[in-house]
């Protein structure tokens, strides 16, 4: 049993790693949680015989290295302390595990993820129970530096659940330089993907390098706090350079001001997904299965960049906005979120309202808006407000609430 609590986690991790392909997601996460699971239920069980009646183990495998006075040994000890802490760290990789079915559910790379998970509980098992200062440090340098690289290689969204992974070690390998877009696959997590989607629905646009792809952002709104706060996000996130990308003023009619910047993300091969579900024959579309990334957080971030930036000299990529893409949007909005609008659009700075839907593929239409009706105002302000900022509450209140999609022939 008490090689059992050590070699579990391992055996997972070797079945996950290399037979993922053949068992598939579902046997991934099955053996490797059902392995975590047993360890803890054998952990529970020594708590009781070792810590309890204060009877300690001691379990030698074979010898490491055996030269003169210098004496190590592959052994573990279980005493009172050991079987203490193998409590704590076992019931939360275990909840990890059960955790990660559903929160790595549309990760390209579950089974690698489960098996380097795996692996990391096993390597803080040996880290807790190991029997000198050298096999200590085996676990030490697994837990806290092989592991989190490679987590940060493969996808380190669930990373903020560990917090025996220093912060430290996640920028030191994912921020290297030496990295190329085909060993960048990481991180991506629900919320940045809706800020992404979000932006991809106007001014933003996705660019090619190499093998992967990289995200022009650009930016617009008159709330200079939610423009650093963006930025902000994907530095955290590991997406792009530190550097505050530069702010440019532009002032409008009726001297409103707007505040505009545009940044770069890092090169990604697990973009390629976005740019085939954005792009048909290197124009970028509104995708067809917006339904299931159209968040509420994708949803704010929609609303949040309106205008049409090309008018100001800056970069955009070549778009196509055709009234079947705006009907299905407008279809995903009613559907999921009960919210009805009407098509509306934009020659020139005036106003015309759609009444024949072919009129919306003319080219000489600049932009294109879905309106909020009236009766749907308040579903869709309690829909976004919670990802709004508080200096951004009184744009809801507008005479007109609209979703404007910019577009370039």
């Amino acid at each position: 049993m008490y090689l059992a609590i050590i070699i579990l986690p391992l055996l997972g991790s070797i079945a996950s790693g290399f037979f993922g392909r053949k068992i598939g997601f579902s046997g991934s996460h099955t053996i490797t949680c059902t392995a975590v699971i047993m360890t803890t239920v054998f952990a529970v069980v020594a708590f009781f015989e070792v810590g309890l009646n204060n009877i300690p183990v001691y379990l030698e495998l074979f010898r490491w290295i055996d030269s003169e006075s210098l004496y190590v040994s592959w052994a573990f000890n279980y005493d009172s302390l050991t079987v203490s802490m193998l409590i704590p760290v076992l019931i939360v990789s275990s909840l990890v595990h059960i955790y990660s079915i559903g929160y790595m559910s549309h990760d390209p790379h579950k089974q690698r993820f489960f098996s380097y998970l795996s692996l990391f509980t096993f390597m803080m098992l040996i880290l807790v129970t190991a029997n000198n200062y050298l096999l200590m440090f085996v676990g030490w340098e697994g837990s806290q530096i092989i592991c989190p690289k490679w987590w940060i290689e493969s996808d380190n969204s669930i990373l903020n659940f560990m917090p025996l992974i220093h912060t430290f070690n996640q920028k030191r390998f994912f921020f290297s330089k030496k990295l190329n877009s085909s060993q960048r696959i990481g991180p991506h997590n629900i919320n940045v993907i809706s800020l992404i989607v979000g932006s991809l629905l106007n001014n933003s646009y996705l660019e090619k390098r190499g093998y992967g792809i990289r995200i022009i952002f650009i930016k617009q709104n008159d709330n200079v706090e939610y423009l650093m706060w963006f930025h902000s996000v994907f530095v955290n996130a590991g997406y792009c350079n530190k550097e505050k990308p530069k702010l440019y003023k532009v002032i409008r009619k009726n001297n409103k001001m707007f505040f505009m910047y545009s940044f770069k993300s890092y090169s990604f091969s697990s973009f390629n997904w976005l740019y085939d579900m954005f792009y048909r024959d290197n124009i970028k579309i509104i995708a067809r299965n917006l339904d299931e990334y159209l968040t509420p957080l994708a949803l704010s971030t929609l609303f949040l960049s309106p205008g049409r930036p090309e008018e100001r000299g800056v970069k955009l990529a070549k778009s196509c906005v055709l009234v079947e893409d705006i009907q299905y949007l407008s279809l995903v909005l009613k559907k999921k979120y009960n919210i009805k609008t009407s098509l509306v659009l934009k020659k020139k700075y005036n106003i015309k309202t759609i009444i024949n839907d072919s009129n919306l593929n003319d080219s000489k239409y600049s932009s294109v808006s879905l309106h909020i009706e009236n009766n749907s105002v308040s579903t869709f302000s309690k829909t976004i407000k919670p990802h709004l900022l508080h200096s951004q509450y009184h744009l809801l209140n507008r005479a007109i609430v609209k979703l404007t999609f910019a577009r370039k022939f």
